[in-house]
């Protein structure tokens, strides 16, 4: 189970993912150490990655959703294949219509078209919607878990 003090960790790293364990400890009034392990457990638990993010349209790259459908495969041999490719940055097994859920960012079409075709020569790829983001306004970010929401998140076995 996360307690306060990690959500609080993750709230203050998610403002900024350059902000110093000592100054953390000082805000939670802990030691520096405790902010330290307690940050490697949710990295080694991987409950938390810091890492820059951007926004890859004002970069004018090209942001990709798919959904896929899988057929004769298991969902989740075809993520795993999904997630040795370097444009791919997001993989989930979800529920509903499809199967699989990708984030992909692209330089520009040429590259759009090579990551499409590598995704078709996947086994178990039946079926793929594409949808090609115009515009971002939100980010996925931890800050969701504020609140009542992710309270009872529990760290994986």
């Amino acid at each position: 189970m996360f307690d306060e003090t990690d959500r609080a960790i993750i709230a203050m790293l998610c403002r900024d993912g350059r902000r110093t364990f000592t100054s953390i400890a000082a805000e939670l009034e802990v030691s520096e150490a405790t902010v330290r392990g307690r940050v490697a457990k949710l990295q080694e638990q991987e409950a938390l990655h810091i890492v820059a993010l951007c926004n890859p349209l004002t970069l004018g790259h090209q942001s990709l959703r798919l959904m896929l459908a899988v057929r004769d495969h298991t969902p989740r041999s075809v993520a795993v294949a999904l997630t040795s490719m370097p444009l791919v940055n997001h993989v989930a097994l979800c529920t509903g219509s499809r199967d699989v859920y990708v984030e992909a960012t692209c330089r520009d079409l040429t590259q759009v078209r090579a990551l499409l075709d590598d995704v078709r020569r996947i086994p178990g790829v039946a079926t793929m919607d594409l949808y090609v983001l115009t515009e971002l306004f939100k980010d996925y970010s931890w800050l969701g878990l504020r609140g009542g929401v992710g309270q009872g998140s529990t760290a994986p076995a």
